[in-house]
């Protein structure tokens, strides 16, 4: 298993662990996650479909609120899972900064 494999469990399953319990500094270790993999797990094929995943789960994180009982966490999952990929995002945008000022 790869690094970034690695890196991508251990980010999910803070952001479950997170949802569920308090963790301290959960935000800062997530966006420390998304970054590390937004700089090393993002092609360059695939950036524009980070990018819209990243967006596109950032509006539909919190609609899940409304099911009875299990709705919040699922709520609190997708929202962490949300800062952990805009985190990724902000870096992929960053790399292509980089990429266009040394052409």
């Amino acid at each position: 298993m790869s690094p970034v494999n690695i890196i991508r469990w251990i980010a999910v399953a803070l952001a479950v662990v997170a949802a569920f319990v308090a963790v301290p500094q959960a935000a800062l270790i997530m966006v420390v996650l998304g970054a590390v993999l937004g700089f090393m797990g993002v092609s360059k094929e695939d950036r524009v479909a980070y990018l819209v995943a990243a967006v596109a789960l950032a509006q539909v994180a919190t609609v899940f609120a409304v099911i009875p009982a299990v709705g919040n966490y699922i709520a609190d999952i997708m929202s962490n899972l949300s800062q952990i990929l805009n985190a990724g995002a902000a870096a992929v945008l960053l790399t292509w900064v980089k990429e266009r000022l040394m052409d």
